[in-house]
């Protein structure tokens, strides 16, 4: 049998429920911004006919699935989005999330897509109806947007104000010139399209949970990666193909210099985490976390609708002490399923993940990884950009 040996969810709730009550007490911490349609429209007033169209639509929480705009996206269209306001999954205890969380958008026919911050330009590929959805990471069924039926939705409050801005032609001039109007909202966008923030070669972000500005590869540094999360969730998934032996084994070193959670991570409303994770094809993954305050070696199901089916955590470290240090990991993975998970072994390890979650307690997470690499008894195979 799996071990299964993560402590009672009841102190963590309580301390977690305690914590957000006195958050609560000091004031929101989680809101729109003031005057942001205001804003943007001063500041695309200023462009004269750069601006094709600004169109503007709320997104709701209790908005139908893939809400239509009205809005026909020509091919090679450049287009901005500007998102503001909040989700909130628990207005009492200040549980919210961003528009860089869950705020999706879909064109014509096209995969799903997650905005990228709260401000971002595409250029259309493929034109067609635009459409978008506010939903929580991790709910879809597939990339063409359908939703997890055995997955409820409801009792979450909020929304997202949009704006849709269509520019005429190159849309870089007509940023610089709002962002001198108004950096604070148009300087994000006009960095993201100059300068995007990329995962490193080799690596993709899990479609499920979108895209975005967690992972990096670290600048001067060769063959190292960079994450900080903040009040955000993310997947990089580096392919693999090899058979699981139990000679298989994973390596890496990390320097975790901030965790994202000061609290137990056991539970849905404290799972905010970083950890370094392998996925077989068997569909389940095995994540080795470090912890704020589990025991190590404590093993423990994913607390998360649909997750909790297909991930399980082993604490490998714990605490702070050992922050801001380099550190070697080694592991069996054999074994470690086998104490983990349970039942027959997979065939073969598909992907090597890095996971950083902040989005519950929209803490800050901040880790370095190097020298990422699979074992078996035919070689050392390196996990590297």
């Amino acid at each position: 049998m799996p071990i299964r040996n993560a402590p009672s969810a009841v102190p963590t709730t309580l301390r977690f429920i305690g914590g957000r009550l006195a958050h609560r007490l000091r004031g929101p911490t989680a809101g729109p911004r003031v005057d942001f349609r205001a804003r943007v429209e001063r500041a695309l007033g200023t462009l004269g006919d750069a601006v094709l169209r600004c169109d503007w639509l709320r997104v709701d929480a209790d908005t139908p699935p893939w809400l239509d705009s009205g809005l026909s996206l020509a091919d090679g269209r450049a287009v901005t989005l500007m998102a503001d306001g909040v989700i909130q999954a628990s207005p009492a205890l200040d549980v919210a999330f961003a528009a860089k969380v869950g705020l999706w958008f879909r064109i014509g026919d096209g995969e799903l897509a997650k905005i990228i911050g709260d401000a971002c330009t595409l250029y259309v590929e493929n034109g067609g109806s635009l459409r978008f959805t506010a939903k929580p990471p991790g709910e879809f069924a597939n990339r063409l947007g359908a939703f997890e039926a055995d997955i409820p939705r409801g009792g979450m409050r909020g929304g997202f104000e949009v704006a849709v801005i269509q520019w005429r032609d190159d849309p870089v001039p007509a940023l610089e010139a709002a962002a001198g109007h108004d950096a604070a909202l148009f300087g994000p966008a006009l960095k993201r399209l100059q300068a995007p923030v990329q995962p490193p070669a080799g690596w993709h972000y899990l479609w499920r949970l979108g895209d975005g500005e967690i992972f990096t590869a670290a600048p001067h540094r060769d063959g190292e990666l960079a994450c900080c999360t903040k009040a955000d969730v993310g997947i990089l998934q580096f392919p693999v193909d090899r058979p699981l032996t139990e000679a298989s084994r994973i390596g890496w070193s990390w320097c975790v210099e901030q965790l994202p959670s000061k609290l137990p991570e056991h539970i849905e409303p404290t799972h905010d985490y970083l950890s370094m994770a392998v996925e077989f094809d068997n569909g389940l993954d095995l994540t080795w976390m470090w912890s704020a305050a589990l025991p190590v070696d404590t093993i423990f199901q994913c607390p998360l609708a649909w997750w909790k089916d297909r991930e399980t955590h082993w604490v490998v470290r714990s605490g702070s002490q050992q922050l801001g240090r380099w550190l070697d990991e080694r592991r069996s993975l054999a074994d470690d399923y086998r104490k983990a998970i349970g039942g027959p072994l997979p065939s073969r390890i598909t992907g090597v993940w890095l996971i950083a979650n902040s989005v519950f307690q929209r803490g800050e997470g901040r880790c370095r990884y190097r020298d990422i690499a699979l074992e078996d008894s035919e070689g050392r195979w390196p996990i590297r950009s």
